[in-house]
């Protein structure tokens, strides 16, 4: 069955990648026709690099199609000397516990000091900016003002600036403002201002963002 599959390499996954036709559920289904290919490949310091790519993109791949159970039945598949020692799989690992487990601030650490390569850094890129899009929806479900600096930690954002720059100006359609207090607060039927209340999330809001499956918890 293997020989028949297309040779594992470092440039067949960069085409992959990189062909303006790629969907993330394309990218998953030909991952997936390489897996015996890659299941049958030796490790050795001739394709460590080869299946680190491959691996990590899997398993981002599946953190962006939000197939996390999957993605958790993969690492009990890859070779475990990959597994435990190669950066790129073990930074890939543990997106995938942040995600489960709906830790943000893990994420983003993660994310941010991953040694993502040429190839993977584009996919983790997609994965960054859906958690952030899907962050941003959460938010704006969940509180009616937010102090900038807990925004900050949600979003992953490098300064509080950076945290405003995202719901106010980049996000328009979920109404945020600044108000003179300092809190970025929304208006609930769109748009800005009209927000009165300041402060952090009641319980029932939390409520809300676990029943969405979201990232965020009371800080």
């Amino acid at each position: 069955m293997g020989s028949k599959l297309p040779h594992l390499s470092l440039s067949l996954l960069s085409s992959l990648i990189s062909t303006p036709s790629t969907t993330p559920t394309s990218l998953l289904s030909s991952l997936q026709t390489l897996e015996p290919r890659a299941s049958i490949t030796t490790v050795d310091t001739a394709t460590t690099e080869t299946l680190s790519t491959y691996y990590t993109l899997y398993l981002l791949t599946l953190i962006l199609v939000d197939d996390l159970p999957e993605a958790r039945a993969l690492t009990y598949r890859i070779d475990s000397q990959l597994l435990h020692n190669d950066p790129a799989i073990i930074s890939a690992y543990r997106v995938l516990q942040s995600v489960w487990s709906k830790d943000y601030v893990a994420f983003h650490q993660t994310m941010q000091n991953a040694p993502w390569g040429d190839i993977t850094s584009i996919l983790a890129s997609q994965v960054l900016q859906k958690h952030r899009t899907t962050t941003l929806s959460l938010i704006s479900t969940a509180y009616t003002s937010i102090p900038p600096d807990v925004a900050q930690k949600y979003l992953g954002a490098s300064d509080e600036q950076l945290a405003v720059k995202m719901l106010v100006e980049e996000s328009p359609e979920f109404g945020w403002s600044l108000n003179d207090q300092g809190f970025l607060v929304r208006n609930e039927s769109g748009g800005i201002n009209g927000v009165k209340q300041q402060g952090r999330p009641k319980q029932g809001e939390i409520g809300r963002l676990a029943e969405l499956g979201g990232f965020l918890s009371d800080v």
